[in-house]
């Protein structure tokens, strides 16, 4: 006969087993992020952060998934697939203008996105209203996409002046003005210097028509940063070194972004240390509200009453780069951070 106080202590320690089993299981997931981006040298900081440790130091575990493109990580994120987007800031705006409660808690990058053409179309193409009549390849919602339709749109040219062309990728785009199929073609970071390598040439930059626009922000669903605002303060601080990292460090980001983004390491140096890109985690939110008015303006949403302010939260970010800017007083970079939030931010 088995002895009932044997039988009972086995219980005790089946239960305990099972509480203990259900802590650590219940920890992990509330350090665990799901994160998606696209093959693109705007999503450096979160290869960086990765790769370098970063987001471990803070005792996150972070899973990255890839997407073809940003609409598909944007869908991502909208059925719980994935717990941040890094990719463009149309995409998440357009959800939350139709009811998405989302929230942008950081930026990725801006600028640096580029109208490409063949080369003998580059002088023509340099006056605006010279696009009248022209066929012109765009991924549809990407931040060059909406840039260069907000300066038709302040050019007063009429979108049915102009045979637009919507493709998926900026792959895509590339093989339609190659092909002759377009005049030009809208593409992101790195494609316009690809591009470059296949004989095309790069008319202009986003930033030559409309500055200090944004580009990829940090997204996610407004009941995931509530639920543990902490660990989103963590993933912000990840980012925030691997900006200083970004700075310091420009061989050893080629090489990171190169495991992530397969190009010639020439390309990416040339995409990553430019004075037309900004890799910034700062959210700002400023720069976000003047893009969410040209989305309205050039028809892409409908802002309706929604007061987009209440869907950026600086909180989180500047809660952490308080903290890393109090751990390292000294550090120029932190310091450059602190200057852009008050310009951007505040």
């Amino acid at each position: 006969m088995v002895n009932k106080k044997i039988v009972g202590i086995a219980a005790i320690i089946i239960i305990i087993a099972v509480i203990v089993g259900a802590y650590f299981v219940s920890s992990s997931s509330a350090n665990t992020i799901k994160q998606g981006y696209v093959p693109s040298t705007g999503d450096a900081l979160v290869f960086i952060a990765y790769e370098e440790g970063f987001f471990k130091d803070e005792g996150l575990d972070v899973q990255l998934t890839q997407f073809s493109s940003v609409v598909d990580e944007n869908n991502a994120l909208a059925a719980d697939k994935i717990d941040v987007m890094a990719g463009g800031v149309g995409e998440p705006l357009n959800l939350i203008s139709k009811g998405q409660n989302l929230s942008v808690i950081g930026g990725i990058m801006a600028g640096d996105s580029a109208v490409i053409s063949s080369p003998g179309k580059v002088a023509e193409l340099q006056d605006i209203q010279n696009f009248k009549g022209k066929t012109v390849a765009t991924v549809r919602t990407s931040t060059g996409d909406v840039i260069w339709k907000a300066a038709l749109l302040n050019a007063g040219i009429n979108e049915s002046s102009i045979k637009i062309v919507e493709f998926k990728t900026p792959g895509d785009v590339i093989q339609a003005v190659k092909s002759g199929k377009a005049d030009a073609g809208i593409v992101w970071p790195p494609f316009e210097y690809t591009a470059e390598q296949q004989n095309l040439s790069i008319v202009k930059f986003s930033n030559d028509y409309i500055p200090n626009l944004p580009c990829c922000r940090a997204t996610v669903k407004t009941s995931t940063l509530q639920k543990n605002p902490d660990k989103w303060i963590k993933y912000e601080r990840a980012l925030i070194k691997a900006y200083d990292f970004y700075k310091n460090n420009p061989d050893k980001t080629v090489n990171i972004t190169a495991k992530y983004v397969d190009m010639d390491k020439g390309v990416l140096k040339t995409a990553l240390y430019n004075d037309k890109l900004s890799l910034s985690p700062d959210p700002n939110k400023k720069g976000t509200l003047e893009y969410w008015a040209i989305l309205n303006k050039i028809g892409y949403v409908n802002t309706g009453n929604t007061d987009l302010s209440q869907y950026i939260n600086t909180t989180v970010y500047k809660t952490a780069l308080d903290q890393i800017v109090k751990e390292n007083p000294n550090n120029a970079n932190y310091q450059t951070l602190e200057t852009e939030y008050s310009q951007n931010d505040a």
